[in-house]
């Protein structure tokens, strides 16, 4: 049996997918929330094997609330699913460690299906997102030369790092610098790309296959 909670704002739509999704079998909904804290709150009363989260919500969004439990309930799948094909969404969801994202526009019989697959381990996109996330990978080619051209071998590796998680402390102690320094490097790296915070250089990364 498949535990699933169900997170959105909409009381009609959670009700809907509810008694879609708990036709088969298979499936047990154990709780439904209308926000990111709501979800969370669930997932550490409940366990469940998978949370169906939506990504605009009040108090919480869908991302900020994946990120807290892909970090505290390491065995719960989370399947981001939303009206929007936002490109900085789908990014920046996989980079949190979505297990899925798919479209409310999904048929009923296919998101059983994908609530099974992801409960199997895999991981499932909708056709439509795969179709950006392609767009996406064919200028990665590309990418990779620009990044080359104006990036070194040791702000290339710091990126990587970055985009792993880490933070400047565990930089410094991996490159032996300062914390100080990493953080006067990390800004510069910033510089030449243009950008100002680390979700974007996480973007960046994605975006030009740096891995």
């Amino acid at each position: 049996m498949i535990k699933v909670i169900i997170a959105d704002d909409q009381s009609l739509l959670r009700k809907s997918l509810s008694q879609i999704i708990s036709i088969d079998e298979k499936i047990n909904v154990i709780g439904q929330a209308a926000n990111g804290k709501e979800a969370i709150e669930l997932c550490k009363l409940h366990h469940p094997d998978i949370v169906l989260m939506d990504i605009e919500m009040p108090e919480m969004d869908g991302i900020s609330a994946l990120k807290i439990i892909k970090k505290n309930y390491k065995n719960t799948k989370v399947i981001i699913l939303t009206t929007f094909e936002n490109t900085d969404n789908i990014v920046e969801s996989f980079l949190s460690q979505a297990d899925g994202y798919i479209t409310k526009d999904i048929d009923p019989d296919e998101l059983v299906t994908t609530i099974k697959c992801v409960g199997y381990g895999l991981t499932v996109i909708h056709k439509s997102v795969k179709n950006i996330m392609v767009d996406k990978f064919r200028k990665m080619g590309e990418g990779r030369k620009k990044y080359a051209d104006i990036l070194s071998m040791e702000q290339i590796d710091m990126i990587k790092l970055i985009v792993d998680g880490k933070s400047n402390k565990e930089i410094a102690k991996i490159f032996n610098y300062t914390e100080g320094t990493i953080k006067n490097k990390v800004s510069r790296i910033y510089e030449k790309l243009c950008i100002s915070d680390r979700l974007q250089l996480a973007v960046y990364a994605v975006e030009n296959g740096i891995e």
